[in-house]
């Protein structure tokens, strides 16, 4: 089996630079958990407040809030 590349999942890679360049390289912690804090609360704004583009550049409650399927979520197709 081979190691995993970049390249086999673009959207994790994408995740890891935003977690990296937004919340790792600016903040410095003292404690486990300073750094819990910190990393929870750019965890909840990333996946309730940030515009995504892969959303059309709507937050996913904005995004929810429009999309009509019922089963698949992740397969919503709107324009």
């Amino acid at each position: 089996m081979t190691p995993p590349t970049p390249w086999n999942n673009g959207h994790i890679e994408s995740f890891n630079n935003r977690l990296r360049k937004e919340c790792l390289n600016r903040n410095h912690w003292n404690t486990l958990l300073e750094a819990r804090v910190v990393i929870g609360d750019f965890k909840a704004d990333h996946n309730h407040r940030h515009r995504h583009s892969a959303l059309g550049y709507r937050t996913p409650a904005e995004y929810a809030a429009v999309c009509r399927c019922t089963h698949t979520p992740m397969a919503c197709s709107i324009n």
